[in-house]
């Protein structure tokens, strides 16, 4: 959440992973990362836009 808020706009997945320190080449590394973030847009937190970038719901 902290990720998403301090970029003041919307955000990849690989934006997020990157900040994270995690692996972001390679088939598939990112699916569990956009499971959780897709997870957060579901419960509110989150909103997920058109284009697969998230943002933090205003």
């Amino acid at each position: 959440m902290k990720i998403v808020r301090d970029a003041g706009g919307p955000v990849r997945v690989k934006d997020v992973g990157v900040e994270l320190g995690l692996e972001v080449d390679g088939k598939g590394r990112l699916e569990p990362l956009r499971g959780k973030l897709s997870k957060l847009a579901g419960r509110g937190w989150l909103r997920k836009l058109p284009d697969g970038r998230f943002q933090i719901t205003p």
